[in-house]
């Protein structure tokens, strides 16, 4: 970040010791160039910008700077944004820890709430869905918001979180006066992005340690600067420290000789390899492969190499972490058991089929440098800041339902803007493997010497204009159809597109649509009291139309089961992607789907109707779900249904929050189905049977405990009370078996050979 002829000092700006401590003492004494640029386009003077450079450019300390100035000076609220809660964590607690004199909040959690507590927030961190969520409610802490920062910006053009992103921006945009500041990738149409916004665009190339890119073809690599190959013949061309190709290919055939068996394919062969070099340079690698069963089988193969690497105090501290990652759940499984064993030799991998824990776990030894190699998903890359010497890219290309086809040259840029560590690096290397001779080519023009697509407006989709429509009628933002196509007019999607017939006309569907819903009144364009409990509740109307049109049902027929309700859930979007039944797999499932049929709360369609296949993948993902509250474990599920044991908790996250929806409007509609609902809740939470309901709600008594209790004869508060303290402590260990005694008061009363242990 030093740069000798630079003239603004950090020093020279109003920052608090702490960032002084963090940056000064580190040496980092003047602004990079995009910082001196943002500094002197007005960053300061509260001017909007969108700031576009390379990742780890020192985005985040402009972004400070501004936060610092708004705050301290004008005695505003800054509101960072970020897309993932992950990523919310990460800065929240930098933040947290650099400010602390602030009055920093994360807010990520509750999708019914104003934002409780962020009155007297000095920084509030969250993501767009939950500043969305809460603007519905119209919180008065909102109206004191002096800058707000969008991290990631560009992901306006993603289809799932671009459309809510783009609409806040733009509601904010109309309800305040504040500062806008966007960080950005480097995108070919920064300057719409900007124009759009009203914004100064900053725009560098700028990195702290240089990128160098190169492609793996049979044992060598090459490197290429801008347009500049690199000779790979010429040893004295190679980056320093780096093979050349002949090296690279001499090292292979040496090690060919007594170690083949498990180099099974091209690219994973051009991994290990790359990953031996980087060992012998102490350094640190990540591999970014297209599936979670590539990233798995690819950090199998990367321990072969790892295991050789690690010392005996290294070994001794990853052995602590596995033990961890294997014990995350209740139960172990394969996955976890097969992650630990990776992480023993100093290799894992990272996806979503990880629970949050154990991506966490892996995250921290990895920064810590006892993993060597993780080998991840994409979605790592537009994650948490977890940066490596060298990124290995095995996959370009991806299923996308229709074929392989290439990623996009955004998506190659956030994996390569990992490579490459500021504070310990001062060159960071990318390497692509070639599947092919004609790949070598494709990846130069395509990738390294390629242009980053422009960033596009998802907005004119039906289902979230449907939504955000409800939004902005509900919170009476919009009062009337030219107000509400007025407010269409100032998004990013009118700014590009400019033709706004065909929007205006899937506007006034939606409008159409919801008035039939019953969530709009038909005379004048203004919500009815469920349409306005739906907006606050932030789901998709069509769903919770489908959910009370269910509950009506419920309430008329004379058996209901769990499975009438888990179906309902099933059937709204929020469960999107459903599982998908396999053509083996298809007898089994029509089956269940006839089994079922008298307590299904809507009518199955005829085998031949287009939403027959729906109805069969809907009542898959019920069966998981019923799986999981029969206390099936997550090994059993992800061999019945193939879905891991991070899918199971997202899943049941949005079941959670579905299930407390349901019970809002049953509750507004005065529909009297709150206590199955209840019931529905607490055991998708837990993954439980109903005769546990009565010991989960102690704390610490999750489905494994209170199965060993219930099994044991004590099922309810009498029975915790009557068994002994000696029991106890050998059924749930003595710590939870003293917690549990207090919570139903008995902490005191011990035989008297049991009360010392009890006190020790």
């Amino acid at each position: 970040m030093s740069n000798q002829n630079q003239e603004i000092k950090v020093e020279n700006l109003e920052i608090p010791d702490r960032i002084k401590k963090d940056y000064i003492d580190e040496g980092i004494t003047e602004l990079n160039p995009p910082q001196r640029k943002a500094v002197n386009s007005g960053l300061m003077d509260g001017d909007d910008m969108i700031v576009a450079s390379p990742t780890a450019s020192g985005k985040t300390f402009i972004a400070e700077l501004a936060m610092v100035n708004q705050v301290v000076k004008q005695e505003k609220t800054a509101v960072y944004i970020v897309p993932l809660k992950a990523l919310a964590s990460e800065k929240y607690q930098d933040f947290s820890e650099r400010y602390e004199n602030l009055n920093v909040r994360i807010s990520v959690g509750d999708l019914d709430d104003e934002g409780k507590g962020l009155d007297n927030a000095d920084i509030v961190v969250t993501t767009s869905e939950k500043l969305d969520s809460m603007l519905r409610h119209n919180p008065s802490w909102i109206h004191n918001i002096g800058l707000v920062v969008t991290d990631e910006i560009h992901l306006l053009t993603s289809p799932e979180r671009g459309p809510t992103l783009e609409v806040t921006l733009t509601r904010l945009r109309e309800l305040l006066d504040f500062q806008m500041l966007g960080l950005s990738a480097t995108i070919s149409n920064s300057s719409e992005l900007a124009t759009w916004l009203d914004a100064e665009l900053v725009e560098s190339s700028y990195r702290p340690v240089d990128l160098e890119h190169g492609v793996y073809w049979q044992n060598e690599v090459e490197f290429f600067t801008g347009d500049e190959e690199i000779d790979e013949e010429d040893d004295s061309s190679a980056p320093e420290g780096f093979k050349t190709g002949a090296e690279v290919k001499k090292q292979e055939e040496k090690k060919d000789e007594g170690r083949t068996e498990f180099i099974d394919d091209v690219h994973g062969r051009g991994v290990t390899n790359i990953i031996e070099d980087t060992l012998e340079q102490e350094k640190q690698a990540i591999v970014f492969c297209n599936s979670r069963k590539g990233a798995e089988k690819s950090s199998d193969r990367a321990g072969k190499v790892t295991d050789n690497d690690i010392d005996y105090q290294e070994r001794q501290e990853l052995e602590e972490y596995a033990d961890r990652i294997v014990n995350v759940l209740g139960s172990p499984t394969s996955q976890c058991k097969r992650l630990a064993e990776n992480v023993r030799k100093g290799a894992a991998f990272h996806h979503a089929g990880l629970v949050t824990e154990q991506r966490n776990l892996v995250e921290e030894a990895f920064r810590k440098g006892l993993i060597r190699t993780v080998s991840a998903t994409p979605t790592l890359a537009a994650g948490v800041n977890l940066p490596a010497f060298r990124v290995i890219i095995r996959d370009l290309k991806r299923y996308t339902g229709s074929g392989m086809d290439f990623i996009p040259v955004l998506e190659y840029e956030q994996m390569t803007g990992r490579a490459g560590r500021p504070k310990y690096d001062d060159r960071g290397e990318a390497i692509s493997i070639a599947k092919n001779p004609g790949m070598k080519d494709e990846i130069l023009n395509r990738y390294i010497l390629g242009e980053p697509e422009r960033i596009q407006s998802k907005l004119a989709v039906k289902p979230v204009l449907r939504m955000h429509t409800l939004a902005l009628v509900a919170s009476k933002f919009c009062t009337d159809m030219d107000e509400l196509l007025s407010f269409y007019k100032k998004t990013f999607y009118a700014h590009q597109f400019e033709e706004m017939s065909e929007v205006e006309a899937q506007i006034k569907d939606v409008v159409d649509q919801l008035i039939d819903y019953g969530f709009l009144h038909e005379e004048e364009l203004e919500a009815t009291k469920v349409g306005r409990r739906v907006s606050e509740l932030y789901i998709d109307p069509d769903s919770a139309h489908r959910m009370l049109q269910s509950l009506e049902k419920a309430q008329q027929k004379e058996a209901v089961k769990p499975v009438s309700y888990l179906f309902m859930l099933a059937r709204t979007s929020e469960m999107n992607p459903p599982l998908r039944v396999k053509d083996k797999e298809w007898s089994d499932y029509e089956q269940m789907l006839m089994d079922a049929r008298d307590y299904l709360l809507e009518s199955i369609p005829n085998e031949w109707d287009v939403e027959y296949e729906s109805f069969m993948n809907s009542m898959k993902t019920a069966a998981m779900m019923q799986a999981w509250i029969g206390e099936n474990d997550e090994e059993k599920l992800m061999n019945e249904f193939n879905i891991a044991p991070g899918g199971i908790r997202a899943k049941m996250r949005n079941a959670d929050w579905l299930v407390y929806a349901a019970k809002e409007l049953a509750r507004t509609e005065e529909l009297d189905t709150d206590k199955d609902l209840e019931k529905l809740r607490i055991r998708l939470k837990h993954g439980i049977k109903e005769e546990l309901l009565s010991l989960v709600k102690y704390d610490q008594i999750g489905r494994v405990r209170a199965r060993k209790l219930h099994d044991n004869g004590v099922r309810d508060m009498e029975d915790i009370r009557e068994v002994s303290f000696e029991k106890l402590k050998k059924l749930i260990g003595k710590r939870t078996a003293k917690k549990l005694k207090k919570q139903v008061g008995e902490e005191n009363i011990f035989d008297r050979e049991n009360i010392m242990d009890y006190f020790d």
